[in-house]
């Protein structure tokens, strides 16, 4: 179980190289420069989180983020072209080419100026620590691993080297409190749940299971940007399965959670899921439109019923189209440019059902490769569609 914080042996453990197999060069570029410029004007700074982590397991870490005893001014005042962002958590981000990296500040156990709701969910927590607080202060124990790239060693003080070698998901502290601060953890120990081949402590698992609902006290914004995370990085079918069987797509999805249950539309989501991790690894592009076109289909033919005739009108599509996105943007908002979008791969599939008469028109379509590929997801998910993907699959080549 998740030990209470007064348990933790608090002297860290310095795991070397020989045994977290991190190498310098792997590092980040900018994040190596960030850290010089940092130590070099006073501070210490660190390389934190799922970079030390992903290495540590030999997988290709998406981001490297940097923590530091400098304040959020003061990292501003020392690095070129970074800002201070958020409220919430104030955090710093710095600028190189396309490359943004993000720098925070260590943590403090201290309550002073954390402010919480009722319902206990931390709505700020800008007190600021040490590296023994700010480890403390995490979410799970494999996430508090910070690389001394001077010296490239792991300094461990929670246990989480010790977690990642034995598969082990677990909570820094009590699971309850921890999941309840932000109920965002639930969802992030279900991704790494599923990305990393882990096993739930016992303790966090039976808190999922019990706080799940607490998901919907969370900012429908914030929970668009988590569905994102979700199931565009390459584990969506995992995360999916996962999700059932915790409980979760009801309180993030909850207009398609009734439809999984439902053979067509589970064949025509999960499909989708896999052609989207498959897309991942190769490094295609994937859109929110288009994840979210799928996911809410269901819920959309629930309105106007089968849309597999030519004969349909648009102006019915659109009207229920309205109907289904101001539904789910009631918990999870999209915004109104990937609203349109997902709108128009909706009537877009009455425009590719009418063939010949109107494929020119079509073709030119700016999302017609994103609706085409919605026509090819419904028919190879058995929807008979007069072999309508057949002919613009040859049209397209011709």
């Amino acid at each position: 179980m998740g030990l209470a914080l007064d348990q933790y042996n608090k002297r860290p453990e310095i795991i070397k190289i020989s045994h977290h197999h991190i190498e310098s060069k792997q590092i980040d570029k900018a994040a190596k420069s960030i850290i010089n410029q940092l130590t070099e004007a006073g501070f210490e700074a660190f390389i934190v989180g799922g970079f030390v982590r992903d290495s540590i397991l030999g997988l290709k870490p998406k981001d490297c983020d940097v923590v530091t005893n400098a304040t959020p001014e003061e990292i501003k005042n020392v690095i070129p072209r970074s800002r201070v962002i958020g409220r919430r958590f104030k955090i710093v981000h710095a600028r190189a080419g396309k490359k943004i990296t993000e720098i925070s500040t260590f943590r403090s156990s201290s309550q002073r100026e954390t402010k919480r709701s009722h319902k206990g969910i931390l709505l700020r927590d800008n007190n600021y620590g040490n590296i023994e607080e700010d480890a403390f202060r995490r979410d799970f124990t494999i996430n508090s691993l910070y690389l001394d790239i001077t010296k490239m060693e792991v300094i461990d003080f929670i246990g989480g080297f010790k977690d990642l070698q034995n598969n082990i998901l677990r909570s820094i502290g009590e699971s309850s409190l921890r999941l309840t601060e932000d109920p965002v953890r639930i969802l992030r120990a279900i991704r790494f749940k599923a990305k990393l081949n882990l096993s739930l402590e016992t303790e966090l698992e039976k808190e999922i299971f019990k706080l799940a609902y607490l998901l919907k006290e969370v900012s429908s914004g914030r929970r668009y940007e988590e569905t994102l995370k979700m199931f565009l990085t390459g584990n969506a079918v995992s995360i999916m399965s996962e999700m059932q069987n915790y409980n979760i797509t009801e309180h993030l999805l909850p207009l398609t959670k009734g439809y999984l249950r439902a053979k067509k539309d589970r064949r025509l989501i999960f499909n989708a899921l896999k052609n989207t991790d498959k897309r991942f690894h190769q490094n295609k592009t994937l859109t929110p439109s288009f994840l979210f076109s799928v996911l809410l289909w269901p819920a959309l033919i629930n309105k106007t019923g089968e849309l597999n005739s030519k004969k349909e009108k648009i102006p019915k599509v659109s009207k229920a189209s309205n109907i289904v996105l101001r539904r789910h943007n009631e918990h999870c908002f999209i915004p109104n440019r990937i609203q349109k979008s997902i709108k128009e791969i909706w009537e877009m599939q009455i425009m590719l059902l009418r063939i010949p008469e109107k494929s020119k028109m079509t073709l030119k379509h700016k999302r017609f490769r994103a609706a085409y590929d919605f026509l090819i997801l419904r028919e190879k998910s058995g929807e008979n569609l007069g072999g309508a993907g057949d002919w613009w699959t040859k049209k397209i080549s011709s």
